[in-house]
């Protein structure tokens, strides 16, 4: 035995026990009753101190620091370390490898619980412009991403329910108390527990949007400060330019429909018009006239284009509109469509 232990002992220096013999080793090295074993350890590093086998490794240095050091101790009036006190420590150094493999070992074949701080793995959807995507997440909760909408979440969810959007979605949350769900935008943590609502959170755009169609919401700052509570057929919209909070009443189904391809309004203004075409069909739309803002519509588009939409409104409304010639970057990539709503003089008339 005490052969075999010398063996694994130079057999380990030299880089060649597998991961079973290290752990082994490491059990014998750590056993402070091992009487054996720290015989042999102390003729080795003895041995290795008087070898001349390596004449380019000079250990008078070493050897001088640690002399200097236990001097500086003793003026410390700190308790002096017996010899075998400081071969633990360097043994200790030496030993940390035997340790880790140990450490892999174990986790590898315990059967309790994975630590917390495994790594969480996440999936991401990315909605092409133009289109609708339907997702199923984890617990079962659905919805739907708007037109270059994106929605990241962790593959699996353990003790929380938790999905980060950039853009506009549709969830149609499970209910499960023990465990709220939050959405989080760049803002906004928005929490709820078995809800239907509707998320706008656009990159490039200063207004965060938020639809209650059932259930409750609880929207917080991504501070934690609350800002409020909202129940079904309300409405609350985040200004951060303008760092206003505004939440009113409105009929839900009108900002949730576009899942089923309709774009509804229901008396909003051209400004609120503007906006919400801007996003639906990735275009720039800008009221270039305040006076149009007194104008509310009231109409109902099913996958329209937006060519088609601009015409409609202005035949019911004294606007005309222009489209920007659109131009390209070095790349050769062409900047989205910018159009101008502009009042028609020759029509103003006929809306008073």
């Amino acid at each position: 035995m005490i052969e075999q232990l010398k063996d694994n002992i130079q057999r380990y220096s030299e880089g060649k026990l597998n991961l079973r013999e290290q752990i082994a080793l490491s059990e014998q090295l750590a056993d402070p009753e091992n009487d054996t074993t720290e015989q042999i350890l102390n003729d080795d590093w003895k041995s290795e101190l008087e070898s001349d086998t390596n004449p380019d490794r000079n250990l008078q240095p070493i050897l001088d620091r640690v002399h200097h050091q236990i001097r500086l101790n003793e003026g410390q009036k700190m308790i002096r370390l017996n010899w075998w006190q400081a071969f633990q420590r360097i043994a200790a150094i030496l030993i940390v490898p035997l340790v880790f493999s140990f450490l892999a070992y174990f986790y590898i074949h315990s059967n309790q619980p994975v630590p917390e701080v495994a790594a969480i793995s996440y999936a991401e959807i990315q909605c092409p412009l133009g289109v609708r995507t339907k997702f199923q997440l984890p617990d079962g909760s659905t919805g739907f991403l708007n037109s270059g909408s994106r929605l990241k979440y962790p593959v699996q969810f353990t003790n929380q329910r938790s999905v980060e959007l950039s853009g506009e979605a549709f969830f149609d949350v499970v209910h499960n108390k023990e465990i709220p769900f939050h959405v989080n935008t760049r803002n906004l943590d928005i929490m709820v527990l078995g809800t239907t609502f509707d998320v706008i959170a656009n990159e490039g755009e200063n207004i965060e949007e938020i639809v209650l169609q059932t259930g409750k919401v609880d929207v917080s700052t991504k501070k934690g400060e609350q800002l409020a509570i909202m129940v079904p057929n309300e409405q609350l919209i985040l200004n951060t330019e303008k760092q206003t909070v505004e939440k009113r009443q409105v009929e839900a189904s009108q900002y949730t429909s576009w899942k089923e391809g309709q774009m509804v309004f229901r008396n909003e203004n051209l400004q609120q018009v503007a906006r919400r075409l801007s996003r639906w069909y990735n275009a720039e739309v800008v009221v270039d006239n305040r006076l149009l803002d007194g104008f509310t519509f009231h109409a109902t588009f099913i996958d329209e284009p937006l060519d088609e939409v601009l015409k409609l409104i202005s035949l019911v409304a004294p606007i005309s509109y222009k489209e920007e010639k659109r131009t390209s970057d070095k790349e050769g990539t062409f900047q989205k469509r910018k159009i101008f709503l502009r009042i028609n003089q020759s029509k103003i008339k006929q809306f008073r």
